[in-house]
Protein backbone atom coordinates (compact mmCIF):
# COMPACT_ATOMS: atom_id res chain seq x y z
CA UNK A 1 0.00 0.00 0.00
CA UNK A 2 1.21 3.56 -1.39
CA UNK A 3 1.96 6.02 1.63
CA UNK A 4 0.33 9.14 0.82
CA UNK A 5 1.98 12.29 1.94
CA UNK A 6 0.03 15.89 2.12
CA UNK A 7 0.84 18.59 -0.36
CA UNK A 8 1.67 21.82 1.33
CA UNK A 9 -0.39 24.47 -0.22
CA UNK A 10 2.58 26.23 -1.90
CA UNK A 11 2.88 23.18 -3.74
CA UNK A 12 -0.52 23.10 -5.15
CA UNK A 13 -0.98 23.78 -8.72
CA UNK A 14 -4.14 23.69 -11.31
CA UNK A 15 -6.02 20.16 -13.04
CA UNK A 16 -3.35 17.75 -10.81
CA UNK A 17 -4.26 15.37 -7.81
CA UNK A 18 -3.36 16.70 -4.25
CA UNK A 19 -3.32 15.39 -1.04
CA UNK A 20 -3.85 17.94 1.70
CA UNK A 21 -4.44 17.74 5.32
CA UNK A 22 -4.49 19.65 8.77
CA UNK A 23 -6.08 22.81 6.58
CA UNK A 24 -7.44 25.89 8.43
CA UNK A 25 -10.65 27.66 7.58
CA UNK A 26 -10.43 30.99 8.25
CA UNK A 27 -13.04 32.58 6.40
CA UNK A 28 -16.48 31.47 4.82
CA UNK A 29 -18.63 33.14 2.73
CA UNK A 30 -22.16 32.32 0.74
CA UNK A 31 -23.25 33.90 -2.28
CA UNK A 32 -26.90 33.99 -3.52
CA UNK A 33 -29.38 34.88 -6.31
CA UNK A 34 -30.38 38.41 -5.53
CA UNK A 35 -34.45 37.80 -6.86
CA UNK A 36 -34.50 34.49 -4.72
CA UNK A 37 -35.63 34.64 -1.01
CA UNK A 38 -31.95 34.15 -0.03
CA UNK A 39 -31.38 30.94 -1.89
CA UNK A 40 -27.22 30.40 -1.48
CA UNK A 41 -25.82 29.07 -4.82
CA UNK A 42 -22.45 28.79 -4.01
CA UNK A 43 -20.18 28.38 -1.37
CA UNK A 44 -16.51 29.82 -0.89
CA UNK A 45 -13.62 29.70 1.92
CA UNK A 46 -10.34 30.64 2.45
CA UNK A 47 -7.79 27.50 3.63
CA UNK A 48 -4.73 27.68 5.22
CA UNK A 49 -2.37 25.83 7.28
CA UNK A 50 -2.46 26.05 10.58
CA UNK A 51 0.52 28.20 11.95
CA UNK A 52 1.93 28.79 8.41
CA UNK A 53 1.80 32.73 7.48
CA UNK A 54 1.20 34.17 3.55
CA UNK A 55 0.14 31.02 2.54
CA UNK A 56 -3.64 30.44 1.60
CA UNK A 57 -5.97 28.85 -1.10
CA UNK A 58 -9.51 29.72 -2.21
CA UNK A 59 -11.94 26.39 -1.87
CA UNK A 60 -15.10 26.73 -4.02
CA UNK A 61 -18.43 24.77 -4.24
CA UNK A 62 -21.26 24.80 -6.84
CA UNK A 63 -24.65 25.17 -6.14
CA UNK A 64 -25.28 21.10 -6.86
CA UNK A 65 -22.98 20.17 -3.71
CA UNK A 66 -23.57 23.20 -1.72
CA UNK A 67 -25.75 21.91 0.97
CA UNK A 68 -23.59 19.00 1.19
CA UNK A 69 -20.27 20.90 1.58
CA UNK A 70 -21.65 23.65 3.97
CA UNK A 71 -23.08 21.55 6.44
CA UNK A 72 -19.67 19.93 7.02
CA UNK A 73 -17.49 23.05 7.79
CA UNK A 74 -17.12 25.98 9.55
CA UNK A 75 -15.03 28.97 9.68
CA UNK A 76 -12.07 28.91 12.68
CA UNK A 77 -12.13 25.04 12.40
CA UNK A 78 -9.56 22.71 11.26
CA UNK A 79 -10.10 19.79 9.18
CA UNK A 80 -8.30 16.79 7.17
CA UNK A 81 -9.40 17.41 3.46
CA UNK A 82 -9.48 14.77 0.49
CA UNK A 83 -11.04 14.21 -2.43
CA UNK A 84 -11.37 17.57 -4.01
CA UNK A 85 -10.69 18.70 -7.61
CA UNK A 86 -8.28 21.98 -7.97
CA UNK A 87 -8.56 24.84 -10.96
CA UNK A 88 -6.81 27.79 -12.07
CA UNK A 89 -8.63 30.34 -10.67
CA UNK A 90 -9.17 33.69 -12.89
CA UNK A 91 -7.84 36.92 -12.06
CA UNK A 92 -10.60 39.02 -11.56
CA UNK A 93 -12.11 36.92 -9.07
CA UNK A 94 -8.71 36.49 -6.86
CA UNK A 95 -9.54 36.85 -3.14
CA UNK A 96 -5.58 35.33 -2.26
CA UNK A 97 -2.23 35.65 -3.99
CA UNK A 98 -2.53 31.73 -4.68
CA UNK A 99 -3.22 30.62 -8.67
CA UNK A 100 -5.45 27.77 -7.71
CA UNK A 101 -8.57 27.05 -6.39
CA UNK A 102 -9.91 24.25 -4.92
CA UNK A 103 -13.50 22.85 -5.88
CA UNK A 104 -15.41 21.00 -3.30
CA UNK A 105 -17.86 18.42 -4.10
CA UNK A 106 -20.04 16.14 -2.35
CA UNK A 107 -17.30 13.56 -2.59
CA UNK A 108 -14.85 15.87 -0.79
CA UNK A 109 -14.59 14.29 2.75
CA UNK A 110 -13.95 16.92 5.02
Amino acid sequence: METVKPTPIAELRPYTKAENRKISVCRIWKSSIPTSDKKYVTFHCILMRPNVKNNAVEAYASNIDYEVVASKIQAGDCYEIMNFRTIKIRGQYKVVPHDTQLIFTNKTVL
